[in-house]
């Protein structure tokens, strides 16, 4: 297991990043994560703030922001001359994550680990509308429409720096800050708050991981599932028989050994300790980054009436 990074900002060394890509043109999916019980799933999304900082928004009201944010996207687009389709913020509610145990023996027993879901990931991919647009255009057209999204490298750029002080950029014009701008007023406070705060989970598994308790946890889960028949070391090693292989994964076996896992996870411990030490955690990390973890719950705050506005609700 990974210690978690350092907090100090020279951690894991300075560098900047910069986006190039068109985020956004595909669905990006991921059916085999690993996250704790009642957890939101998706490491870009912040959950709102625990302990004594109130959260400004409601799961409903982030989801009001992503429904704005990508209708704005959608007309800047357009006013660009270029067609973007808006993207739904969970395409497919089926998929879970379990960032250290699967501990849900129902969704166990229909989705074993999630391989039976891969084929409509990648459906979902291929037809993605944004994508098929974007492969319908010519090389040119097809540049500019990129750069219409993501903006080009002129001018000063957005910045924002991870919990382990890596430092990763923005360009700072394109539909994307369009929309950024018009919703939260301050883009370059939204994007340098909100990406610190998105890495948080990534930093809050790492430091679960690195518990001794989490690990003799782990030990007696897997002292579980050998009494079963199912010699795995760790959840992990469990997951991965059954997913990311060349062949077809044997779905009856894989749903039998989520399914023990789920009931191992329980009758060792291990999803009560998962969950409490994520929590703790989470509201350790939350403290350290109070400043952005407010910034972004104001920022949120303050756009919901702007969102409204534009969906015209």
């Amino acid at each position: 297991m990974r210690r978690a990074f350092s907090r100090r900002p020279g951690g894991i060394g300075r560098r900047r990043l910069t986006t190039t890509a068109l985020a956004g043109t595909a669905l990006l999916l991921a059916v085999t994560g690993y996250v704790s019980a009642g957890a939101p799933a998706g490491e870009g999304e912040a959950a709102p703030p625990t302990g004594t900082v109130a959260a400004a928004t409601t799961a409903a009201g982030r989801s009001l922001l992503h429904d704005a944010e990508q209708e704005l996207q959608r007309r800047c687009m357009t006013a660009a001359g270029f067609r973007y389709w808006t993207k739904p913020e969970n395409p497919l509610p089926e998929a879970r994550d379990f960032p250290y145990v699967v501990d849900d023996a129902q969704w166990a027993g229909r989705y074993g680990y999630g391989s039976v879901l891969e084929p409509r990931v990648e459906a979902l991919r291929r037809q993605d509308p944004n994508r098929v647009y974007l492969g319908g255009l010519p090389l040119e057209r097809r540049h500019a429409a990129v750069i219409a999204l993501n903006g080009t490298t002129d001018g000063p750029g957005l910045r924002a720096e991870l919990p382990g002080g890596a430092v990763v950029g923005h360009n700072g014009n394109g539909c994307r800050v369009t929309a950024w701008r018009a919703l939260y007023g301050d883009a370059a406070g939204w994007y340098a708050a909100n990406t610190l705060v998105g890495n948080l989970g990534g930093v809050r598994r790492q430091r679960v991981a690195a518990e001794p308790e989490f690990a003799a946890a782990v030990r007696a889960w897997s002292a579980c599932m050998r009494e079963h028949g199912f010699p795995y070391r760790t959840p992990r090693e469990a997951r991965d028989a059954f997913l990311g292989g060349k062949s077809a994964p044997d779905r009856a076996r894989e749903v039998r050994v989520a399914v023990r896992e789920a009931q191992c996870a329980h009758d060792s411990g291990l999803a009560a300790v998962a969950q409490r030490l994520d929590h703790h955690h989470d509201r350790e990390l939350r403290r350290e980054h109070r400043t952005a973890v407010e910034r972004v719950e104001r920022l949120r705050a303050a756009a919901l009436p702007r969102a409204r506005a534009v969906l015209g609700r």
